[in-house]
């Protein structure tokens, strides 16, 4: 085929009608490769079902039978993906920036899955996304009507805007929930100190001792709701919500980050001192390992010294 020889062989000109003709050959293989992927993957998904209400516990050789068979399908699902590997291979030589690139992808063998999770697959169902194969828009499947594929991917899109539903209810919830807490604490703090003119009591010092109680858990309860606030409030921000407390709780918030920006520049500062200190240190060793290349310099000269002392002597 063209698309398999060299780029100066393949450029020439009386080989750019062949190019043109395997182009418009491999652009329908490639579709009728990921459609029949597609039709084995729902085969695959039916087994599982299959296997999961009706064959599970009831012995080895009806669960044998049916692993055998999940194996067929799935030798022809890799089969099928290696002739779309190679079409999309072939036009990506002859034309890689051609119209067919637009719904063709490379495949990759985590693209091969679905439609719904594997039972295999760890992902949380808020979590799960569909694999791209099953995006791609066909009119007609070989085989298989645009009424029977509609039929199949209903449900499966049905569970999909459920869980998209879903997960939007969920961040409602934990914004209600954040507003929940904060409201409580400031009803348990006014509670505390409602608590400590309840008591009465003739003796002064029993009566400052609640009072005083009273007021600690006060100020634990407010020091709770503001914790909770430093905390959720930049989060908030950074993803665009805008929660109904925040007005109240602005300072406490703007507080915090100014707290942690004076403390990432004491730990820089603090960290160019450590520099600092260890080059001092560093220098000082290397002086002290001149000094001591200096003595014993000063004792080699003195040992030769003595040494032509003697030499002097014995002449």
């Amino acid at each position: 085929m063209p698309s398999s020889l060299p780029r100066h062989i393949r450029s020439l000109p009386a080989l750019q009608e062949a190019c043109l003709l395997e182009q418009r050959l491999r652009e329908p293989q490639a579709d009728d490769a990921l459609a029949d992927i597609c039709r084995q993957r729902r085969v695959i998904q039916g087994l599982w079902q299959f296997k999961k209400l009706n064959v599970s516990g009831t012995g080895n050789k009806p669960n044998t039978r049916l692993i055998n068979l999940y194996k067929r399908f799935d030798k022809k699902t890799k089969r099928f993906a290696e002739k779309y590997r190679t079409a999309w291979q072939a036009l990506r030589t002859l034309d890689p920036n051609g119209s067919w690139a637009i719904h063709l992808k490379e495949l990759k063998d985590s693209d091969i899955r679905g439609p719904g999770k594997d039972a295999n697959d760890t992902t949380t169902s808020s979590r799960y996304e569909p694999s791209r194969i099953w995006l791609v828009q066909r009119g007609t499947e070989a085989g298989i009507s645009e009424e029977e594929v509609n039929e199949c991917m209903r449900a499966e899109w049905a569970k999909t805007r459920a869980r998209m539903s879903r997960w939007n209810e969920e961040l409602l919830l934990v914004q209600e929930e954040m507003r929940r807490v904060l409201v409580y604490h400031k009803w348990k703090a006014l509670w505390w100190r409602t608590r400590s003119a309840m008591r009465s009591v003739n003796d002064m010092a029993i009566l400052s001792g609640l009072s005083g109680y009273a007021h600690k858990q006060a100020a634990i309860w407010e020091r709770m709701a503001n914790q909770c606030a430093r905390y959720w409030l930049p989060r908030l921000r950074t993803r665009g919500i805008m929660p109904s407390w925040e007005a109240e709780y602005v300072d406490v918030a703007n507080n915090s980050s100014l707290r942690q920006g004076r403390k990432g520049d004491s730990e820089e500062a603090e960290d160019i001192e450590m520099d600092e200190e260890r080059l001092d240190l560093e220098g000082h060793d290397e002086d002290d390992d001149d000094d001591d290349d200096d003595e014993e310099t000063f004792q080699i000269e003195r040992d030769d010294g003595d040494f032509s002392d003697l030499d002097s002597d014995d002449d």
